[in-house]
């Protein structure tokens, strides 16, 4: 994988593009955003997992959870285990 700044991708477009077919290319935005380089040929409009309306129920209650505070905060990242059980 590698990372980079919109700039570079601007000055390198298609060297990030050629090396999208081989290798995970990240592009950073800002402070906040980040995308992925995907070659077309990778892309699927009937991804099998993403398409299941009960993985998309899942995420949706996963999301509701956090926004409500339902979630798990690991206190030792060496013992994570100590906070979840």
């Amino acid at each position: 994988m590698i990372a980079i700044s919109t700039t570079e991708l601007r000055k390198n477009l298609r060297k990030y593009l050629n090396l999208a077919n081989t290798e995970r290319v990240i592009v950073q935005c800002g402070n906040t955003e980040t995308y992925e380089i995907v070659p077309a040929k990778n892309i699927s409009d009937t991804d099998k997992y993403f398409s299941d309306p009960k993985v998309i129920e899942a995420i949706e209650k996963g999301r509701a959870d956090a926004k409500a505070g339902r979630v798990t905060r690991i206190k030792d990242i060496s013992d994570p285990w100590a906070s979840i059980l």
